[in-house]
């Protein structure tokens, strides 16, 4: 149970969710000992400082950036990036210029990449494609662009802006693997992964981290047996 617990982001990204929903996503976390937490950059001090509560566990606090559009101004990005860093973000979900993607501005996307790159540092970085609402061209070109500039995940979707099956999912998630074969990088699947049959469906087609916020009913199915 603890290995497929240990490759899922354990995610509430809804705005409306009152504070006291965070306090208990961590206590999940922490029983299931989840990869990570992932966040709005907005609750990544109260989700690091409770997880900080529990010195002995491993789980991770994960902010995602210019959420859930990409639409954000580069700097304004790399800010976000700085300050969920400094607030404890210890991994980072960022969703890419979509404008930039579907316009061809490659080379404003390279740069765009170098610098939130280099805004991460060290942290394990996630970029969201939004697979659904681009060209398999765009994916592609997309997906080498990242791979140059070493992000450490690519990521199927927010789950926000386009609504995806599961097969559809685990399509993308195969294409992404395909195409970070070889290198370091690895592939998150994302959006509308609500069962455990979702989950095994993502891991088959070579994805290495879940996204979901169906994370502990996932978690009482494998307990269950079912």
């Amino acid at each position: 149970m603890n290995s497929i617990a240990g490759l899922i982001d354990h995610t509430l990204l809804k705005p409306e969710a009152p504070l006291g929903s965070y306090t208990e996503l961590v206590r999940d976390a922490i029983e299931y000992q989840f990869a990570s937490v992932c966040v709005n950059s907005f609750h990544v001090p109260l989700v690091s400082n409770l997880l900080n509560a529990h010195p002995l566990s491993k789980v991770r606090t994960c902010s995602v950036i210019a959420f859930p559009f990409g639409a954000s101004d580069i700097h304004t990005k790399s800010l976000e990036i700085e300050r969920a860093i400094a607030k404890g973000a210890h991994e980072l979900d960022v969703v890419i210029n979509l404008s930039l993607v579907k316009t061809g501005e490659w080379k404003r996307l390279n740069e765009e990449l170098i610098e939130i790159r280099e805004a991460s540092d060290h942290h394990i970085l996630k970029i969201i494609l939004e697979t659904g609402l681009l060209t398999k061209e765009e994916i592609i070109t997309t997906s080498k662009i990242c791979l140059e500039n070493r992000v450490d995940f690519l990521k199927t979707s927010t789950g926000f802006n386009c609504k995806l099956e599961p097969a559809q999912t685990a399509d993308y998630v195969a294409l992404l693997k395909d195409l970070s074969n070889g290198t370091r990088c690895q592939v998150k699947a994302s959006g509308g992964i609500k069962t455990l049959v979702d989950v095994n469906l993502m891991l088959a087609a070579g994805a290495t981290r879940i996204g979901t916020s169906n994370s502990v009913a996932i978690m009482q199915e494998l307990k269950n047996g079912r």
